[in-house]
């Protein structure tokens, strides 16, 4: 179930980030993938997490002194 939802929000976060794109045409469903668009996303997201946790990194040393 934990999957399901992760998989949800990593979906709808690439929609809304505009990597995805659905449409619908005669009762067809498309979706299409902007292969560069998810690379740029992936690699913001990551540096971004790499922040995040060289900042708590940082405030955990400083609370131990």
């Amino acid at each position: 179930m934990r999957t399901l939802i992760l998989l949800g929000l990593v979906v709808g976060g690439l929609v809304v980030a505009g990597a995805v794109h659905i449409s619908q045409n005669n009762g067809q469903i498309e979706v299409s993938i902007d292969k560069q668009k998810v690379s740029d996303v992936a690699g913001k997201v990551a540096s971004e997490g790499e922040e995040i946790i060289r900042r708590a990194a940082n405030q955990a040393g400083t609370r131990q002194r």
